[in-house]
């Protein structure tokens, strides 16, 4: 080659071979988050309205806690990729409807609808539903059951006091701990040597404390806001209360 002979270049819109990496993602996270309170004969769960992908906002107004029977006290939170949370939901909501018109009427049990879910969720292990789902109900005596599920559908058979999923689910999670299941909390005049007994709280205040857990979150995550659907369950029935979150 002579040394005054010019540079050969590849031709415009040519590529250079260089490693390529192929993935498959079928998933995206559509933020949010959730919770889940159990008192001693209530249950409230909760979800703030905000559905995004990235920095975008495509609705304002997308539940995340759905009731699975008009005639059962089976409520059911999802959050993570959209697409499934649904799908799981309404997997769940046939199921329950088909068990109660199989078995003359009777409405499945809390019990039976946690062990369903799992089923669900762990049989498709292989090419998951990436939701966080919590679910909850009152049993045959009247108390409340809260079930937590991560995508393959570990959970806990006892049920659980609390639980949170989603975005926010790092600021909540210790919040709730703290105020519900009273960690580190500590009887005043002991010199922080006896620990406060875990109660109940009553439904005014876990309410009250949903609400700022949630009012907190959308000041630290731009995937949680818009509005807070709260749903009540008791002996009394089923309850929807909405409220205004930041919008911004």
């Amino acid at each position: 080659m002579s040394l005054f002979a010019s540079p050969s270049y590849p031709p415009v819109g040519y590529a250079a071979s260089a490693p390529r990496q192929h993935a498959f993602n079928p998933y995206t996270d559509n933020g949010g988050s959730i919770i889940g309170i159990a008192g001693d004969d209530f249950l409230i769960m909760a979800g703030d309205t905000r559905h995004t992908s990235g920095y975008n906002i495509n609705s304002r107004t997308e539940k995340k806690v759905f009731r699975l029977s008009e005639d059962s006290t089976l409520v059911l939170a999802t959050v993570g990729f959209g697409a499934d949370a649904k799908d799981i939901a309404e997997t769940m909501r046939l199921a329950v409807n088909d068990f109660k018109f199989q078995h003359n009427l009777k409405n499945m049990t809390v019990q039976a609808a946690a062990q369903y879910l799992f089923t669900v969720l762990y049989g498709n292990r292989f090419f998951p539903k990436y939701a966080y789902c919590i679910l909850g109900g009152l049993d045959k005596d009247g108390k409340a059951r809260l079930y937590s599920y991560d995508p393959v559908g570990s959970y806990s058979k006892e049920g659980e006091r609390r639980a949170a999923a989603g975005a926010a689910s790092s600021l909540i999670v210790p919040f709730l701990d703290n105020q519900v299941e009273f960690k580190n909390q500590y009887v005043p005049g002991t010199n922080f040597t006896v620990e406060r007994e875990v109660e109940y709280l009553p439904v005014d205040k876990v309410k009250k404390l949903v609400k700022d857990a949630f009012t907190s979150a959308t000041e630290r995550h731009i995937e949680v806001g818009d509005g807070l659907q709260l749903v009540t369950i008791s002996k009394d029935g089923y309850q929807e209360e909405l409220f205004e979150l930041k919008k911004d």
